[in-house]
């Protein structure tokens, strides 16, 4: 199962609490759903545990003995189950009752537990989420109409802020881009599961991105060693040509020889090298002398002993 569904079904799991949060589930549901007009009512989904809730809910509100229709159809090598009431008196009775009854719902809106049902019923018509994991953080509501794609993204913005949206093949998407928001609204839908399960990845990635920055940093510092080593080895092998490296200071002379034996090293490897060890300061200003001698050699072409 997508990670989508993963989160549909544990919504489905954690039922409203309490008359008001379930009658703001079942709003959310019918009103976001494939159809919701006088003339329609319907949902097309993929997931019969939704089709399950989305019919329970059109027979606890839908008038006295309304005919409710469920039927699957295959599409694109996928079982849509499809429920609607049958009959346009039932369509249009539900409408007005549902419509009259949202109005002193989103009135009500302000109680936490409101919030989650009607957001989660939302969620389970028609949200959708990407994998963390594999896609970054991801959550939309794809809604089919322009007016009630903004109702949706003002009630969103007061429950947990930075909802987006956009349009795409004529249909309104509001979401959320960050991690941190998903897994509020997550959170608040009842999905807590899916919720920790984006917290993981966004530590895990964080953890990766370090180990990364530190690599990279390490990477660097060995590349600047090496470029170092490299050069200096050159201007010792311009000494040794020019002037003989038995013409250095013994201090110098020690110096190059452990330069040219351990090329690979830091600095401040380099210098544990000596008996007794240098400091890092120590060694540096014997590289300099000789990196310094070296020029000198090469700009004049004389002999110099260093000293």
């Amino acid at each position: 199962m997508s990670f989508s569904g993963d989160i549909k079904t544990e919504i489905l799991a954690a039922r409203p609490k309490g008359h008001r949060a379930g009658a703001a589930q079942a709003y959310g549901m019918l009103a976001f759903g494939r159809a919701f007009s006088p003339d329609e009512i319907s949902l097309h989904t993929e997931n019969p545990g939704i089709a399950g809730r989305y019919r329970e809910y059109l027979a606890r509100y839908a008038p006295a003995g309304a005919r409710i229709e469920q039927r699957e159809h295959k599409a694109g090598g996928r079982e849509i189950h499809i429920v609607r009431l049958f009959s346009g008196a039932a369509c249009r009775a539900l409408f007005v009752r549902m419509t009259e009854e949202a109005g002193e719902l989103m009135r009500r809106l302000e109680s936490r537990e409101e919030t989650a049902g009607f957001l989660s019923g939302v969620y389970l018509s028609c949200g959708g989420a990407s994998d963390p994991e594999k896609r970054g953080y991801h959550l939309e509501f794809s809604v089919r109409e322009q007016p009630l794609a903004e109702t949706l993204k003002e009630i969103l913005d007061t429950a947990v802020p930075g909802a987006r949206m956009a349009r795409r093949r004529n249909i309104s998407v509001v979401y959320y881009k960050e991690a941190v928001p998903v897994e509020d609204l997550l959170t608040l839908m009842g999905a807590s599961k899916a919720s920790l399960s984006v917290v993981e990845v966004e530590i895990l990635k964080e953890v990766r991105n370090r180990a990364m920055r530190a690599t990279n940093c390490e990477t660097a510092n060995i590349d600047k060693t090496v470029r170092a080593a490299a050069s200096l080895i050159e201007d010792i092998r311009l000494i040794e040509r020019e002037t003989g490296l038995d013409t250095l200071p013994e201090p110098l002379r020690e110096a190059a020889a452990r330069r040219m034996e351990y090329p690979e090293l830091s600095l401040r490897e380099l210098a544990e090298t000596f008996s007794p060890p240098l400091s890092r300061s120590g060694l540096h200003h014997r590289l300099d002398r000789l990196a310094r001698l070296a020029e000198k050699i090469g700009a004049k072409g004389g002999n110099n002993n260093g000293e």
